[in-house]
């Protein structure tokens, strides 16, 4: 299939399907005269790309997970694993870090709401 064809059945725009490509996310295609011709499999290669991007990873992430599959060598199931792990603990630790920094505003919003001459800035100075 061609890139036209790709771009239309993934979403993924013909710059960004270039990009993967150059990256090494999904193999070279075969050449037609000019044309790129790609194998229906890169079709499911570029949507866990795009799942993979609105979950969090960078395309740089992704590409030092899946280095290869542009030789058509697949990353092992273990490295994937690691990726995913990952990015689950950084996004727990913003989760934490979020959590954190509700639990002292709520606190200040109470304390403003106990002692509104606090936020009295007049009679303060």
């Amino acid at each position: 299939m061609y890139i036209g064809d790709l771009s239309k059945r993934t979403g993924a725009s013909r710059k960004a399907i270039y990009l993967y490509e150059e990256l090494g996310l999904i193999p070279t295609p075969r050449r037609r005269g000019t044309y790129r011709v790609y194998a229906p499999e890169v079709i499911g290669m570029v949507e866990t790309i795009r799942c993979a991007q609105t979950l969090g990873f960078t395309l740089k992430e992704l590409a030092e997970t899946l280095r290869g599959a542009s030789t058509g060598q697949a990353p092992s199931l273990d490295d994937i694993v690691e990726q995913i792990d990952r990015k689950r603990r950084t996004l727990q630790a913003q989760v934490d870090a979020a959590t954190t920094r509700i639990g002292q505003l709520n606190d200040l919003r109470q304390r403003l709401i106990d002692a509104p001459a606090l936020w009295d800035c007049e009679k303060n100075a």
